[in-house]
């Protein structure tokens, strides 16, 4: 799809013949990893003093020629993933700081869909190309395998029953556009699980999912995945029971990061905590872990 910045988007009037010697061009290709989204909200911004927003524009077909309007000058393009004829509140934005009070959050998410945001510096010129990377804030986290291995302990040849997975300290919004250190500004199961809040998410298995059942020494791997924005307090909670005693194994996940995929490897070692937010004592569990990119698969690309 070729977008062609043309002139000022809000205008009341002008001649044929000032719109043409006002024409600015631009050729753009969104380059994704994730599904193209249904609707695209572009955003021009000024560069310079406090950045007013120059012009707006929603792109929901996505497979023809899309025609945009922007004034003279070098721009700030942003772009966020929406939804076909929803344009949110933006007619509260006047500068790029009122679009960086924007939020992404697990309430509009989705895990097989995820919101996107892009951003990039258009110099002036009569004609300009660019790529524009779309990417999800969400992080996922991958129990890939899992396994218990009691050895020296009184309940040597035991098993963990693994009856519930779920994510604790959660980030469940964050602003996509803020710089700095990144982090949520909310969280979801704080320390425990809050089964009411998260039911009310459109994909609760996000966050909370069913256990891996009988967990011995042959190990299993039951590839679950979970997605919350970064963080760095989320641990992922294995809560299930060691004959009759009910315990929790409260996985620290470390700094997470956006557009990946932590992938881990757990072996039980000991008793777990009698509380999901009370760490295990040292050895309880050995953890390997690995960052992959977010979707191991070549990009989509939509020129426009």
């Amino acid at each position: 799809m070729a977008a062609f910045l043309q002139s000022p988007a809000f205008f009341t009037s002008c001649t044929q013949e000032a719109l043409a010697s006002a024409t600015k061009t631009v050729t753009l290709s969104l380059d994704t990893k994730s599904p193209v989204p249904e609707a695209v909200d572009l955003f021009f911004f000024d560069t310079v003093g406090v950045q007013l927003l120059d012009s707006y524009q929603q792109v929901t077909n996505l497979q023809q020629a899309v025609y945009g309007l922007s004034g003279t000058g070098a721009k700030r393009l942003v772009a966020l993933s929406g939804k076909a004829g929803e344009v949110d509140d933006w007619n509260r934005v006047r500068t790029y700081g009122d679009l960086c009070k924007h939020s992404f959050s697990l309430e509009r998410d989705s895990a097989r869909s995820p919101l996107l945001y892009g951003m990039l510096l258009l110099p002036d010129g009569a004609s300009r190309q660019a790529v524009l990377e779309l990417h999800p804030m969400l992080t996922a986290i991958r129990l890939r395998s899992v396994s218990c291995d009691f050895l020296g302990r009184p309940y040597i040849g035991g098993t963990f029953n693994n009856q519930q997975l779920f994510l604790t300290y959660a980030g469940a919004e964050c602003l996509p556009l803020v710089t700095g250190d990144g982090g949520p500004v909310s969280w979801m199961n704080p320390g425990y699980l809050d089964s009411v809040a998260v039911r009310r998410l459109p994909e609760p298995e996000m966050l909370w999912q069913d256990g891996c059942g009988e967990i011995g020494l042959r190990r299993i791997f039951p590839d679950k995945t979970f997605y919350c924005y970064p963080g760095t307090q989320t641990h992922l909670v294995l809560a299930g029971t060691i004959g009759t005693i009910t315990c929790y194994y409260p996985i620290p996940l470390g700094e997470l990061k956006a557009d990946t995929c932590l992938e881990l490897d757990i072996t039980l070692r000991r008793m777990g905590s009698p509380s999901p937010d009370i760490p295990t004592v040292s050895g309880a569990f050995v953890l390997e872990t690995q960052t992959l990119p977010w979707e191991e698969r070549e990009p989509y690309t939509v020129t426009y």
